[in-house]
């Protein structure tokens, strides 16, 4: 199934590697139309949680896997759209955004886990 929109240059979730490369956590599959992943490390609180809808790509640090925040600042969730006509000129891929954005939120999740060490 395409998950993705027929925009120029776009592929299928289906068809990245995102799959294979976001493995430290795991992936569910919630309606037909999003799959999420999520990835808190062993013993720790915060971690990451990648949402991808059929059009767009949520990307969050987390506080523990049932984490929501409504409205979070962009520090802590981020929505990651397919790329312009520019970038895809530039050979910026979707994938590529989204693996971008996934290691920003793990140094996130890496401060707010230590700050929360720090606390306790």
């Amino acid at each position: 199934m395409d998950l993705d929109r027929a925009g120029g240059g776009t592929r299928a979730f289906a068809d990245m590697d995102l799959m294979r490369v976001l493995q430290q956590g795991r992936w569910t599959r919630p309606s037909d139309k999003e799959a999420v992943y999520v990835e808190i490390p062993p013993g720790c609180r915060w971690g990451v949680r990648v949402t991808l809808y059929v059009d767009t790509v949520w990307v969050e640090a987390v506080d523990g896997p049932h984490c929501a925040r409504h409205r979070a600042e962009r520090e802590l969730a981020c929505r990651v759209p397919p790329p312009s006509f520019w970038e895809r000129w530039r050979g910026i891929t979707w994938e590529q955004k989204i693996l971008r954005e996934v290691e920003r939120k793990r140094e996130v999740a890496r401060r707010k886990e230590a700050e929360a060490r720090g606390r306790g």
